[in-house]
Formats: C-alpha cells, sequence, structure tokens
C-alpha cells in the first residue's frame, strides 16, 4: 500500500514538473544562465531531463532529480576565462573542486601526460590558493559558484559546464581526488583510448575505482602522493546488480573500505564518456539514459585518492552534517567508528599490490586488457 501510494505521489510530482522544468529552463535561457545555449540546444537539454524525469517518477525514486535541473539552470555561474575548445575526439576533463590545491596539481599534471588539452574546473569558493593557481594554467577554463555545495547540485553543475562546450563530443567527468588509468596508459594516450571506445561502438567506458593507501599509516602528510600513496587492493572486489531509475545495472562493489569496515560503497564509475543527445549526468556512478550502462567495456581504473593529510577531519564533518552527504552519513560514521577505535590504521594485506605503473593493473580481474 505504501509503495502504491508512493508512486501516485510521484507520478504527481512528475506531472507538476512536466509544466514547471520547460518553464524553469526558458526563463534561464532568456535573461539568465542559460544564454549561451542555442533554442535547439535547449529543447535538446529540456527533452533529455524530463525524460529523466519521467524514468524516475515510473521508478517512484526522484526526489533529487529536481535539484540537478534547477542547479543546472539557475546556479549563479561566473566565467573567469573560457577559451576555444579542442577537436570532440580530444576529451575535455570537467570537474568540480574546493580547496584542494595538492591533489588538483597532481590531477592537471596526470591528464596532460596522456594527452588532454583542455580542462574545465568549476570552483566552489576555494580560499587554499586552488583558484589562483589554476588561473594561472593556459589549458584550464575557469568557472566560479559560491552556492552550498550538494551532491545533486554538483550533478547539475557538471552538466552546465558540458553545456558550455557542446554535445557530441567526449569528456571526462571526475573528481577532484581521481586518477583515470589504463593498462598500456604509457604507451597510448587519451586519444587512442576514445578511439578504442569508438571501435567498440561505446558512448563510455566503465572503471573501476581504486582506493589508494600508502605503506604504512593513513592520513600521513604527503609531498609526493603519488609515489607514497601508490598500494591498491587486487582482489578484494565484486560485482552485482543494482537499481537505476527503471534498470538494473551492474555495480562494483569491495575494496579496503568493504574490507576492513564493512562498507559497500559503489566503486563503478563512467568517466570517459561521449555526451550526445539524451545524455545527463545523473550520479559520481552511472549516467542516463541507464540502459547504455550496461554492456559496457570495465577497462579504466581510478585512483582514489582519498586517506590523505586533513581528509579525516573532513570525514568527520561529513559525518556531522548535512553538507550534501548525508545519505552516505551511515558511511562516514562507520569510518570514523573504525578509524577512532583503531590505532595506527593500514588498509596493507596479502593481496596489496603496488601501482608503479598500468602494469599494475593486470592482477584485477575486473578490469579488460585494451586492444589498441
Amino acid at each position: 500500500m505504501v509503495k502504491a501510494i508512493r508512486k501516485v505521489l510521484f507520478l504527481c510530482y512528475y506531472l507538476m514538473y512536466r509544466i514547471y522544468i520547460p518553464i524553469l529552463l526558458n526563463r534561464a535561457w532568456k535573461g539568465g544562465q542559460l544564454k549561451h545555449l542555442s533554442r535547439e540546444d535547449l529543447l535538446v537539454w529540456q527533452d533529455a531531463m524530463l525524460k529523466m524525469l519521467r524514468e524516475y517518477s515510473r521508478a517512484a525514486y526522484n526526489y533529487r532529480m529536481h535539484h540537478i535541473i534547477k542547479a543546472f539552470a539557475c546556479s549563479e555561474f561566473e566565467i573567469v576565462r573560457k577559451t576555444e575548445a579542442p577537436e570532440r575526439r580530444s576529451p575535455i576533463v570537467v570537474l568540480c573542486v574546493k580547496n584542494d590545491l595538492k591533489r588538483i596539481r597532481m590531477l592537471v599534471e596526470h591528464y596532460r601526460v596522456l594527452g588532454v588539452e583542455k580542462f574545465a574546473f568549476m570552483d566552489n569558493g576555494s580560499d587554499d590558493g586552488t583558484f589562483e593557481w589554476l588561473l594561472e594554467q593556459p589549458d584550464v577554463d575557469l568557472y566560479r559558484c559560491f552556492e552550498h555545495y550538494r551532491t545533486a547540485v554538483k550533478e547539475g553543475w557538471i552538466n552546465r559546464l558540458v553545456s558550455y562546450y557542446g554535445l557530441d563530443r567526449w569528456y571526462i567527468v571526475t573528481d577532484s581526488d581521481e586518477l583515470v588509468v589504463y593498462r598500456g596508459m604509457e604507451e597510448h594516450g587519451i586519444r587512442e583510448l576514445v578511439s578504442y571506445a569508438e571501435k567498440k561502438g561505446a558512448v563510455r567506458l566503465k572503471a573501476l575505482t581504486l582506493d589508494t593507501y600508502p605503506r604504512d599509516e593513513l592520513f600521513s602528510s604527503s609531498d609526493d602522493i603519488r609515489s607514497d600513496y601508490r598500494f591498491i587492493d587486487s582482489d578484494s572486489y565484486f560485482e552485482q546488480d543494482v537499481r537505476a531509475g527503471t534498470h538494473t545495472i551492474g555495480q562494483f562493489f569491495g575494496g579496503p573500505r568493504y574490507r576492513l569496515m564493512g562498507i559497500t560503497v559503489p566503486l563503478s564509475k563512467y568517466p570517459l564518456c561521449y555526451f550526445e543527445k539524451g545524455t545527463v549526468s545523473i550520479s559520481a556512478h552511472f549516467l542516463f539514459p541507464h540502459e547504455l550502462n550496461n554492456g559496457v567495456p570495465c577497462c579504466l581504473g581510478i585512483l582514489h585518492y582519498k586517506f590523505i593529510d586533513k581528509d579525516l577531519l573532513e570525514f568527520r564533518k561529513r559525518a556531522a552534517s548535512d553538507s550534501g552527504f548525508s545519505s552516505n552519513g551511515l558511511h562516514y560514521r562507520k569510518m570514523i567508528d573504525f578509524l577512532e577505535n583503531e590505532k595506527n590504521v593500514s588498509f596493507m594485506y596479502e593481496g596489496t599490490v603496488e601501482f608503479s605503473d598500468s602494469g599494475a593493473l593486470k592482477g584485477i580481474r575486473c578490469i579488460e586488457e585494451i586492444a589498441f
């Protein structure tokens, strides 16, 4: 009975937003934050978002969808610097950041080595030097927004960044603590990875998130993050089906947080993606339309630098507040309980492997080899 009532309520919710969303987007286009779009492109985004709402209405789960759409249409972006985009097969790295200078320097260096020509950063009010450093980088387009961060709002911001450069091109959607890696990346750059995806007929490639950790205690200060945090789990991962809208998709779980703390955080992502008509970023772990997430080769890893320096303090904040991580509050509370009850915490175990180069991915069975 409760489920049936919820479905009716969500249907009413959808019908209301079916009227409201076109008004919202049109208002933002005429005088607001979407004036950079052509009328045709505006209608393409509108159609995609209404289809997204409709699917989640059928699934009785769309509470966050309107936050994504509202952030896309209404968030006040300052365009600090926007330059010409590279050709469509050269992926643009898009992400949101706040106060993460050490990891951002590492990220930009990593993708430059792979051949990335353009970065698009949305800075959410950094005051640690991140904004100023990004402003000095000639290959970085820079945007700024001071509005309150929430996970759904971030997805709206990602879609806004994409809208500045247009559909029918490749992007790398990431976070500031993530580096996409793949077997053979030392010899084969990012354009060759795009060529591989196109040969496979894929519009996105799947990745397994790999929490990185040091040989000794977590959260130690580091001047060389990649060198000090170079260890990953090799065999603690598993895949199971989860719901995404009205579809079922395979999701990876595991890693040291599951192995030591029993925390089942999703580890699948689709960082390299071709945004075409109908594509919307709605979650860190999958894109809409959901059916395109199935049958996608998992040939990428994501080195996840989540346990460095002052991260423990950030985890405490997330566990105690509703700063946008409230749905993961239990996750962070379990992490804090474990970390504070254990002394000299180390993630090392017999299945640990050292990531000194992409050859380390050969021992992880979830990650396929790429036939360049």
